[in-house]
């Protein structure tokens, strides 16, 4: 399969482009910051106790979620914890923009998710042409994929792991942590683009330049 905007490392070890994302993620343009919007907080205080399944003892240990909090903690992140609904927040700034993001753990499936998510939402009057680039963009992409809610314009770009049987490693959730932050910052700028009024090609074609 060829074309534009594919996450293409073939020609670098899983190692090297690893190494990649970590050398820009730790590069002055991204910080991590424990500031999360006011939208933002409701959503997690309101829609997140209806989302996850919470089908194990609230009284032990959640060693997916435990897992992740040292991660973070080992790395220098500041995050807020929502421990009963098994789920870590936090803002992030890249090279492109603002954003909140999400750790949830399923505990009893063994899953493990990371979300980005646009802070303000898509508008309405936008809704239909970030469908279409979100569609074009998720042809091309190997690991994750974006979504959106068109029902409120809410829009993620998430990344996961099945970690049944399997004793993970920290590398694992650093993986699909930055794999995620440096995807979503690299497609922000189109989706800006979108929101201030420049067409779907014009976005795929910043995007490109952005890439290249």
């Amino acid at each position: 399969m060829s074309g534009r905007f594919e996450q293409d490392y073939s020609s670098m070890s899983d190692q090297e482009f690893m190494e990649g994302i970590s050398d820009t993620l730790r590069s002055h343009s991204f910080s991590s910051s424990p500031e999360l919007s006011p939208r933002f907080k409701e959503y997690l205080t309101r829609n997140i106790p209806e989302q996850i399944d919470r089908k194990i003892d609230p009284l032990k240990e959640y060693p997916l979620l435990k897992l992740a909090r040292e991660y973070l903690e080992s790395d220098g992140w500041t995050y807020e914890l929502l421990e009963s609904h098994s789920t870590i927040a936090f803002g992030f700034e890249g090279k492109n923009g603002k954003w909140h993001c999400m750790v949830q753990t399923r505990e009893k499936e063994n899953q493990l998710i990371f979300y980005s998510s646009l802070e303000n939402g898509i508008p309405e009057t936008m809704i239909e042409k970030i469908m279409r680039f979100i569609t074009i963009v998720n042809y091309r992409l190997v690991v994750g994929n974006f979504e959106m809610d068109i029902s409120d314009g809410e829009l993620n770009y998430k990344t996961a792991l099945d970690l049944d049987g399997i004793d993970p490693p920290q590398s694992l959730i650093r993986n699909i942590i930055q794999t995620n932050l440096a995807t979503f910052d690299r497609h922000l700028l189109g989706i800006n683009s979108i929101i201030e009024g420049k067409s779907v090609n014009s976005a795929l074609d910043i995007i490109e330049t952005e890439s290249s």
